[in-house]
């Protein structure tokens, strides 16, 4: 959405309402899946930064999380409460689930729900506080890119019927980024008029991070090969798999047997390596330190095929003042940042071959890390999104 555009957080016109409201403090009820408190695999979700940020607005929400490791008691200080069912809900409802929305939000001015498949358990628990849906990713336009297969069609009739329900029910919908928002009215018209944009974040730790090459070698039982080249990522989810596969099957046979390919995440532990020519790869599973392991590597690789949204692994290389080489799906919402370096999946082994040929000095890396901080403060940083989290509660204040 341009910044001309009257519904952009970023218009002169809702900067100044972004200053003057809320006019008074929401109690809001976060209904999200968890874990809120433990990043999964590395990765933290955006409903973190969500809490965080409702906390500075003097708001902490009261969360209920679909699973949490850590005891809850007493919370940490972005939230009010955490409240956790006993029984996981099956795909976003159970009946326990929906008591807890209700009875929850007989206390909440606000209702934040962070994805569209809580929908069935929203509306059996019969609350009729204003609500507000943070998308996340458009599942309907992820489904859409897939290969057209019955049942990748059959599970996007399902998220655009749940999608689309939420549009319609939703007072403001929560766009994660600007191409995301068009894709969002594009698909479901009931979007338009109430669709704001709250940017993501990269959930990183605010220390300095040392390169984790004694945990690495640890990890592996020895020291690798250099360079390093990184790829982080849940397998379970739908696109890593198939990234995850093709580092293995087509881009390591194409490397040096000096380079290794590092797979990070949940899952990637199971999966079966590659032959012996090419580069080493290993799997090294999920971590409790995904910072360190990023801070180890030299290249970090986003090779979707498939996606929608903008993608926490890459803004998470950022963070890190690394190169990424991906793809155009991969990096979508982050056109201009620094530091990314693009191509088809098809020409991505060329590409990664000549980064690899052409180390990067010194100097250009220093000025390029700089560069790429620069520009995550001035389009996915935390100041800006509580400005952009005041602006959407103003808006429901308002209503």
């Amino acid at each position: 959405m341009p910044e001309n555009d009257p519904e952009s957080p970023r218009h002169p016109a809702t900067r100044v309402a972004v200053h003057d409201h809320p006019r008074r403090a929401l109690r809001p009820l976060l209904v999200t899946f968890g874990s809120i408190i433990e990043p999964d695999g590395g990765l933290q979700v955006r409903s973190r930064i969500l809490a965080e940020s409702l906390a500075s607005l003097g708001m902490p929400p009261t969360i209920l999380s679909t699973r949490e490791a850590q005891p809850l008691n007493p919370p940490p200080p972005w939230a009010r409460a955490i409240h956790v069912p006993n029984r996981k809900p099956w795909r976003g409802f159970s009946m326990e689930w929906a008591r807890m929305i209700r009875e929850h939000a007989r206390d909440a001015d606000a209702v934040i729900v962070a994805n569209a498949m809580f929908m069935p358990a929203f509306e059996v628990s019969g609350a009729r506080v204003p609500m507000i849906w943070d998308t996340n990713e458009c599942q309907t336009l992820h489904y859409e890119r897939l290969k057209r297969t019955a049942s990748n069609r059959t599970k996007q009739v399902i998220w655009w019927g749940l999608e689309r329900w939420a549009a319609r029910r939703c007072r403001v919908a929560v766009a994660i980024g600007q191409a995301e928002a068009a894709e969002w009215r594009r698909i479901h018209v009931p979007l338009r008029g109430k669709l704001m944009t709250v940017d993501h974040a990269a959930f990183v730790p605010e220390r300095m991070i040392e390169a984790g090459d004694g945990d690495l070698a640890e990890r592996v039982g020895g020291l690798l090969h250099r360079p390093i080249l990184l790829f982080v990522g849940t397998i379970a989810a739908k696109h890593n798999a198939v990234a995850a596969r093709w580092l293995i099957d087509v881009l390591a046979p194409t490397l040096p047997e000096t380079t290794t390919i590092v797979i990070c995440g949940p899952g990637s532990d199971g999966l079966i390596g590659g032959g012996k020519a090419g580069a080493r790869v290993v799997l090294l599973g999920a971590v409790d330190d995904v910072d360190s392991i990023i801070a180890t590597a030299d290249l970090c690789l986003a090779p979707l095929a498939t996606g929608a949204g903008v993608k926490t692994k890459v803004l998470h290389y950022l963070a890190h003042g690394k190169r990424i080489a991906g793809t155009p799906i991969a990096f979508e919402g982050l056109s201009g940042a620094p530091g990314l370096l693009e191509a088809p999946l098809d020409a991505l082994p060329s590409l990664v071959a000549r980064i690899m040929a052409a180390p990067e000095g010194a100097d250009a890396a220093r000025s390029r890390v700089a560069a790429q901080h620069a520009w995550l403060d001035e389009h996915h940083g935390r100041p800006l999104i509580i400005d952009q989290w005041r602006n959407v509660l103003a808006c429901v204040n308002e209503n």
